[in-house]
């Protein structure tokens, strides 16, 4: 038993640090390829300003993994930890 609640803990921590590496990974590629998208722009068309519409839309999806990653966590924790509780008290 003790044996299967450490590799609980330790798939929960390995899901963990690859959920924040990716995190990571994306926020680093968005600011590498944004400065580069807006170059790319102001070089081919300075008239248009086509950058806008990649660098709300990754910033949005940026923002919503970050709401999972960093908000989403905690509440699924507690709500597991309802149930656990509600199933222990049967």
């Amino acid at each position: 038993m003790e044996n299967n609640l450490e590799k609980l803990r330790f798939n929960n921590a390995k899901n963990r640090v690859e959920e924040l590496r990716t995190f990571y990974i994306m926020l680093s590629g968005y600011f590498l390829l944004m400065p580069f998208l807006i170059f790319i722009n102001m070089k081919t068309n300075p008239e248009l300003h086509w950058f806008w519409f990649p660098l709300i839309g990754c910033g949005i999806s940026i923002l919503g993994y970050t709401l999972y990653v960093f908000v989403g966590r905690d509440w699924e924790e507690k709500q597991i930890q309802k149930i656990l509780e509600k199933e222990n008290q049967l």
